[in-house]
């Protein structure tokens, strides 16, 4: 069953239970109003009957029979039926009272019973025997009721059918938003073209979900598009080692007329080759990560891990020095990620900075800060230097691949935190990571 069907169906169901609910209601509210009519009618018709009584209302709303001189309750009951009725409805017992013959009455009794094959209604004025039977047919109340239920069955059957015909109608116009979406996104499933939207604006549900596929789309788009892009400037950055790996080991190959120096420079070029490629290889593995965390984020100290990326990089380089200069912070996120940028800040910084000079190491309120002591950044490069595979016209004759510091804006990007670069007073760049503090 399609979804315009379970609609339609829906609308037709709630419409039959309205309606047959409705009708129930209306038909023994009816019957009651009429019932309750032809008691009043029973009741009244004591005073009509030859019976020397008077049959009257007391003060607290109660019938009483009021016997005359001459009057032997002890005769046998005397029965009246009483001429026919327009309405109807109602089942009641009223005390009847007597200041004669205390004694000899009681309640009025209503029932329905069968006269003959006729129903018929009786009122009947108990005592120690029954003293009165007053009767009346409901002949013209059953006919009222059959001509109701007939009615109520055909109006109830009209309103299912118009409410089925315009919930057809009406459902095919609440559920086009929902085929329109249905058809985009097939459309993009066959053809792959993620650059399609559905461009359905709105405060109702299924455009609210059009625009929340919208937005997942432009992410699908996005990141296929940093795939492509990372595979061709990875294919770009590994074409120029592979093709000098392939002619150094295509000379050491054949070693004839090579010099002992000559294949000595062969080999240290072919070993700096694929330094430069293992490092590559490492840092696309850390962006072929993603930008989500792929572990459970812990809380740690975000100071300590500073301090155990920098005891690592005073090991690793005894040109330069560092200074630091950490307030204890605590941060939630995968430490190990965070030290793997503080690490490239840190590299990018040695690279930098001249012999002998200080490197300044900061943490504070969540912000990583690197000061080197190079001829910094320029301009224009400023908005570049976090981009992939981005390198300065002076960086380019440096090693590396221009993928350490994007490490670092990836790493932020996943702690929902930042990345900025800024000039130093007196010189050199101060870069910053931002990550969000707990305490």
């Amino acid at each position: 069953m399609t979804f315009r069907m379970r609609l339609t169906a829906l609308a037709s169901l709630a419409a039959a239970i309205a309606l047959i609910g409705g009708s129930i209601f209306v038909y023994y509210s009816y019957r009651h109003d009429l019932m309750w009519q032809a008691d009043r009618e029973l009741a009244a018709s004591l005073t009509l009957a030859p019976l020397n009584q008077i049959v009257t209302y007391n003060s607290n709303g109660q019938l009483v029979i009021k016997a005359q001189p001459g009057w032997d309750p002890s005769e046998t009951p005397q029965s009246i039926v009483v001429p026919r009725s327009s309405t109807a409805l109602s089942v009641r017992t009223v005390t009847l009272v007597s200041p004669v013959y205390t004694d000899a009455v009681g309640p009025f009794r209503y029932q329905t019973v069968s006269v003959h094959g006729v129903r018929t209604r009786q009122l009947t004025i108990l005592g120690t025997k029954p003293l009165v039977i007053v009767t009346r047919s409901l002949a013209d109340v059953d006919r009222s009721l059959a001509h109701l239920r007939w009615l109520l069955v055909f109006t109830c059957l009209g309103g299912i059918t118009v409410a089925t015909l315009f919930g057809t109608l009406l459902s095919g116009r609440a559920i086009a938003p929902l085929r329109r979406l249905t058809e985009t996104t097939e459309r993009i499933t066959e053809s792959g073209d993620l650059s399609a939207r559905t461009d359905q604006h709105g405060r109702d549900e299924i455009s609210r979900l059009s625009t929340q596929l919208d937005a997942l789309f432009a992410t699908l788009e996005r990141s296929f598009q940093t795939q492509r892009q990372l595979v061709a400037d990875a294919s770009h950055e590994l074409r120029t080692p592979l093709s000098t790996l392939r002619a150094n080991v295509g000379l050491l190959a054949h070693p004839n007329g090579l010099t002992a120096g000559e294949r000595n420079e062969l080999v240290a070029d072919v070993e700096e080759e694929l330094e430069s490629m293992t490092t590559l290889v490492g840092e696309l593995v850390e962006l072929a990560h993603g930008e989500e965390l792929d572990v459970e984020p812990t809380e740690f100290r975000l100071d300590q891990v500073v301090q155990s990326a920098v005891d690592r990089a005073t090991k690793r380089t005894q040109t330069v020095a560092f200074r630091t200069d950490l307030e204890p912070t605590t941060i939630l996120g995968v430490p190990e990620r965070v030290e793997r940028a503080v690490d490239n800040l840190l590299d990018n910084a040695r690279k930098w900075s001249p012999t002998g000079e200080t490197i300044d190491v900061s943490v504070r309120n969540g912000i990583v800060e690197v000061r080197d002591c190079g001829p910094g950044i320029a301009a224009e490069d400023v908005p570049l230097v976090f981009n992939r595979f981005y390198r300065s016209v002076a960086a380019r004759g440096t090693p590396g691949a221009g993928l350490g510091l994007a490490i670092v804006k990836q790493v932020a990007d996943a702690h929902n935190g930042s990345v900025s670069v800024d000039q130093a007073p007196g010189g050199g760049a101060i870069l910053r990571l931002s990550l969000l503090p707990i305490r």
